[in-house]
């Protein structure tokens, strides 16, 4: 390794841990690789660990000298996955669906680790013409079965409105998601979005968690799928959803059509961009 590539390495993790910090979250190896934004191996990131005095390799995870490591980080992911496993009942039933295409886990779960009060956000695909019946059955299940009410929903989405804002934010959020189900819907994410894998040259989809299928829906739900009536329902919960969480909104990344339902109301991918600029200008 010449030491021109040897300092795009280092340049290149402590972009990565720049970038973790915000989140008080410390990666292992194999993650600090696939988020790194040039190509590399482990045994590379190994050997650039080793020689460089303020990066650390300390159980199991790279740390920083420039940030404060975090205690709490084993307990992070002990919640992560009691979290996960609290939402399987209604999470098994969802991936019985054959009206959902695609479902994963999003967010801090995805990442590995959660808070204390914490949630399960999840992406949804569905067939065209189910975004808003499947939200309206998934929110139900939610508030159904004991720690569904851990479960966040918040990117319902058709199989043909699946494109995202090009940036390392939505590449790193698409690249951590931990698939459940996959009948064509995250093969279709992916490919609209081949640009965050130029992004993060090293990730590739996590592997897929098995969960069970449970086929237990409440009574209206065969109601539902009558394919006529079954439309005309869909279009007046998407028109009265659409029109009340428009009117509540109060982020503008939220998305509200009959294609595609992303209720981030927290202004959560602003507020980390904005993080992450001043810890890149902190470390440039």
């Amino acid at each position: 390794m010449n030491s021109t590539h040897f300092d795009e390495i280092v340049e290149a993790i402590d972009e990565a841990l720049a970038y973790s910090s915000i989140f008080h979250h410390h990666m292992a190896i194999d993650d600090l690789l696939r988020n790194l934004r040039i190509k590399s191996s482990n045994s590379n990131l190994i050997s650039v660990i080793e020689t460089t005095s303020h990066l650390i390799f300390e159980d199991g995870i790279v740390l920083s000298s420039k940030y404060p490591k975090n205690s709490n980080h084993a307990y992070s992911k002990e919640l992560a996955a009691k979290s996960l496993d609290k939402t399987k009942d209604v999470l098994s039933i969802l991936n019985s669906c054959r009206h959902i295409t695609g479902l994963a886990i999003t967010g801090s779960v995805a990442a590995g680790v959660n808070a204390k009060d914490g949630d399960v956000d999840v992406l949804i695909i569905t067939k065209p013409g189910w975004v808003w019946r499947i939200r309206a059955l998934a929110i139900y299940l939610s508030h159904k079965y004991p720690g569904g009410n851990l479960l966040c929903p918040n990117m319902v989405m058709s199989e043909d409105s699946l494109e995202f804002e090009e940036g390392i934010y939505s590449a790193r959020e698409i690249m951590q998601i931990i698939p459940i189900k996959d009948s064509g819907g995250l093969t279709e994410l992916y490919a609209k979005n081949i640009w965050a894998k130029e992004i993060l040259p090293n990730a590739s989809r996590k592997e897929t968690i098995h969960i069970c299928e449970i086929y237990q829906y409440p009574w209206w739900w065969s109601v539902m799928r009558i394919p006529f009536l079954g439309g005309i329902i869909e279009k007046w919960e998407a028109s009265r959803r659409i029109k009340q969480l428009t009117n509540l909104s109060r982020s503008e990344e939220s998305i509200y059509s009959k294609s595609i339902c992303r209720g981030h109301e927290n202004s959560h991918k602003l507020r980390i961009e904005k993080e992450y600029n001043k810890v890149i200008e902190a470390i440039s």
